[in-house]
């Protein structure tokens, strides 16, 4: 067995906690891109469907261009369409628009397994894995699978018999052209004359669209992530492929093919051949994707969800390496995300799908790694990750909120209910979602012992609220916790026992000062010159990072004993369709030193 990939990490996540108790990458600024809403529809992508998933990205034209497949309620059923949304700064997203609408075939033509399920006319499945084409001539491509599923247990939409890939060209104003067919599914029995939804790309008037599919077709590296919807397919594939491919290069014409399931294989020409997939037994993963990309310093980086736990994907970790082929210092891209709102068959829980931008695409300005995903198969989320990737955070520093956007060494956590913001020099922390929160955190270095400065104030807190400042280490075991609650006061987490301590008067501005020593097991802490020493709650080497939350904990967090994969229908958590009373927070200085 060729070892292509060997990530030397000794550390493993502990999947009981969503973060899987590892170190986080520090300065992550994660944004939900659309939360699924079943009732109010107009608050999330206009349909009320509650199954979104397996989200792509790119940047061109000064923006990001996110789409993602939608369906009623449940994985691979009918009907389905793929959507868009767009964004200029990654945080703020446009409303989702149809991409590539459902359509209706005749299934006459259909070469694959026959079952009783096989109606004369059927809606098609939308699947793809791979969204978007830049050609060299400036034409941005974004692209769709339209698939079959006559029997879920029998049938899926990327089984190779699906009907064809389809085309259109997003302008740089973001509109849209018309749709085409890139390829017919020529050995499922489809082809020009007996499908009529769309015309072959080659017909299209637009030259430089027709060039750019052109170009596509011959790019081998790209065309490889269509191998599973078109296995059968011995002209495109005639070596086996394997699911949710994604490459990068690594030198000169030597790239590297990373797979789901843990598995990767070679080119040596630029991605016209590649070796066939092969188990890499260090990536510890199961059937969510891997994605695999060089970053702007020249290293590597692989994310994926660390366990071979499929039905619970979490966390989304990543680890890091020189050469592109040997990884280390496993640690966490997301934390906990909120629980699963909307039962459907085959929802596997968590972050999950991740996929970043493609080398063949335009990268973003800023240099640093964008990563879309799904949360529980029904929220879309974007996460912006600083290059070089690092959970190690500065052993001094400050925050500077003088600039209207958020500082690096910021890492930021922000629902569509519960959104995080810069506001007139402040971050500013809302919540009104009744099953997440909004959190911040910054990383202060793994310090034995040091202090803190932290000037905020508490201008609500809601019934379900609870504003909490902590202090973990990087496994989020928590020395230090304070919590203002709505009954106006600051409680301390002390001896096992949650105590009040002081007052808290709305839009008041707190200074709090906090000194800990992890060797003595103690902190001093001072509230507007009130101080309190107390030993920690939890014995830790030393302090990794400070979080700032709307909420002590995400009510309903999923955990190894919720399953979403087979979850009924109907099952929808009581209440989450509607925004609950408001808690704000504003962080208006934060400085330390360990």
């Amino acid at each position: 067995m060729e070892e292509i990939i060997r990530v030397t990490d000794r550390r493993r996540a502990d999947i009981r906690f969503q973060d899987g108790a590892l170190p986080h990458l520090c300065g992550v600024k994660s944004f939900q891109i659309m939360r699924a809403n079943r009732k109010m529809p107009e608050d999330a992508e206009g349909f009320g469907w509650t199954y979104n998933h397996a989200a792509m990205l790119c940047h061109a034209f000064g923006r990001f261009y996110c789409q993602f497949l939608s369906n009623p309620v449940s994985e691979h059923e009918t009907p389905g369409h793929t959507l868009l949304c767009d964004s200029e700064d990654g945080a703020h997203w446009s409303r989702p628009r149809v991409l590539f609408p459902e359509i209706e075939i005749d299934t006459a033509p259909y070469l694959g397994p026959r079952t009783p399920q096989l109606l004369p006319r059927m809606l098609t499945v939308p699947h793809q894995r791979m969204g978007f084409y830049m050609g060299r001539n400036g034409v941005l491509l974004t692209l769709s699978f339209y698939g079959l599923v006559h029997d879920r247990h029998q049938s899926a939409p990327c089984d190779g018999w699906g009907v064809g890939r389809a085309a259109r060209r997003i302008f740089p104003d973001g509109s849209l052209g018309d749709i085409y067919f890139l390829l017919y599914n020529e050995p499922a029995g489809f082809t020009e004359k007996n499908v009529d939804a769309f015309p072959p790309y080659e017909k299209s008037p637009d030259g430089a669209f027709v060039d750019a599919c052109r170009e596509l077709l011959s790019n081998g590296a790209a065309m490889r992530q269509m191998y599973e919807e078109q296995r059968f397919d011995k002209k495109l594939f005639p070596r086996p492929g394997a699911q949710a491919f994604c490459f990068y290069t690594v030198e000169g014409q030597h790239m590297v093919g990373v797979y789901k399931r843990s598995l990767a294989s070679l080119s040596h020409d630029g991605g016209k051949t590649w070796t066939d997939p092969a188990p890499q037994p260090s990536i510890h993963t199961m059937t969510g994707k891997v994605w695999g990309q060089r970053t702007s310093d020249g290293r590597f980086t692989l994310m994926y969800n660390p366990t071979t736990d499929g039905q619970h994907r979490w966390p989304i970790a990543a680890v890091t390496g020189e050469d592109g082929h040997t990884f280390s210092h496993l640690s966490a891209v997301t934390g906990d995300m909120s629980p699963q709102r909307y039962g459907g068959i085959d929802k596997n829980l968590g972050p999950q799908y991740m996929r970043g931008i493609a080398e063949c695409n335009p990268q973003t300005p800023d240099g640093d790694v964008w990563l879309a995903y799904s949360n529980n198969k029904e929220d879309i989320w974007v996460s912006r990750i600083p290059v070089p990737l690092s959970a190690e955070g500065s052993r001094e520093g400050s925050l500077d909120l003088s600039s209207g956007s958020f500082p690096a060494a910021l890492g930021v956590y922000s629902p569509a209910w519960a959104p995080v913001t810069m506001e007139n020099g402040a971050v500013t922390l809302r919540d009104r979602d009744p099953y997440d929160r909004a959190a911040v955190e910054v990383g202060v270095g793994q310090a034995e012992s040091g202090s803190v400065h932290a000037a905020l104030s508490v201008d609500a807190v809601a019934e379900c609220g609870s504003v909490t400042l902590e202090m973990q280490d990087d496994a989020g075991r928590t020395p230090i916790q304070l919590i203002f609650r709505p009954d106006g006061k600051v409680y301390l987490r002390n001896d096992g026992r949650i105590d009040p301590w002081l007052p808290w008067r709305s839009g008041e501005v707190i200074h709090l000062d906090i000194a800990f020593d992890a060797a003595a097991c103690r902190t001093v802490l001072t509230l507007n010159g009130a101080e309190k020493k107390q030993a920690f709650n939890a014995s830790v080497n030393e302090i990794a990072r400070l979080r700032l939350l709307t909420k002590q904990h995400i009510p309903c967090l999923s955990t190894l004993d919720s399953c979403g994969k087979y979850g009924q229908k109907d099952q929808v958590l009581p209440g989450c369709e509607e925004k609950t009373e408001e808690t704000r927070v504003r962080l208006l200085a934060l400085s330390w030193k360990g």
